[in-house]
């Protein structure tokens, strides 16, 4: 082994090349995906209950390429914000995991 190179054990806990080029160019805003989730999934819930109801309204009920996209974006929405339910409800039951299971008086 040369002196360039590191030892095998501080190789594992850095993380690989790419990644730090990420979480550098997105100043660590990669850790914070949760919280993204629900704005970005109200909005395309938003964008896709529009769109359906427009193009439904507008070219009938025959299926073509502008109602399915919105229809996936619908989807789509839909996905997220079950998504971040899951988060959320997963973080809840960790957090009371991490507390004993027991509740503070006061808390709700």
């Amino acid at each position: 082994m040369s002196a360039a190179e590191p030892p095998p054990a501080a190789e594992a806990l850095e993380p690989p090349r790419a990644l730090r080029a990420l979480l550098l160019a997105t100043g660590g805003a990669g850790g914070s995906w949760p919280r993204c989730v629900l704005p970005f999934g109200a909005v395309a819930l938003l964008a896709g209950a529009a769109a359906t109801a427009i193009t439904f309204s507008l070219r009938g009920p025959r299926l073509d390429l502008a109602q399915g996209s919105a229809l996936a974006a619908l989807g789509a929405g839909l996905g997220l914000l079950a998504a971040a339910f899951l988060c959320w409800r997963a973080r809840r039951r960790r957090q009371r995991a991490g507390r004993g299971g027991r509740r503070e008086p006061g808390a709700p």
